[in-house]
């Protein structure tokens, strides 16, 4: 391989660098306009996240703070809290898969096929 080769695959290189910049930073700009909602309690409590994975808002029916009951009102808040962070999760997953053209995940899966025993630094 030439010198003139070795440049072009540097260019080339940069060029791809630069392209991904641009997806990541239109990435971050999807993934913080888009909303999921996560309920409990036949949508007594809602709670909503960005695909970042933040909590923005919570919606508790009034009905429930006349209850006596706050143990059931923290419950119905971490289920749908929960609900709404997984379902932030594959949003994310989602517009990581059609921004950059592939998942995450195929990627972990395929590097843990290559490294089969797993476990952290070999050169440690």
């Amino acid at each position: 391989m030439g010198i003139f080769d070795q440049v072009k695959q540097m260019k080339d290189a940069f060029s791809q660098l630069g392209n991904m910049q641009e997806k990541q930073a239109e990435l971050q700009k999807r993934l913080a306009q888009i909303r999921v909602v996560g309920s409990a309690g036949a949508g007594m409590v809602e709670v909503t996240a960005s695909a970042e994975g933040t909590i923005v808002n919570i919606k508790i029916n009034p009905i429930m703070f006349s209850s006596d009951d706050s143990k059931m009102l923290e419950d119905l808040i971490i289920s749908a809290s929960n609900e709404a962070l997984r379902k932030a999760k594959e949003a994310m997953a989602h517009e990581v898969k059609n921004v950059l053209g592939f998942n995450p995940k195929d990627i972990e899966a395929m590097m843990n096929q290559m490294n089969p025993g797993g476990g952290g630094n070999p050169s440690v």
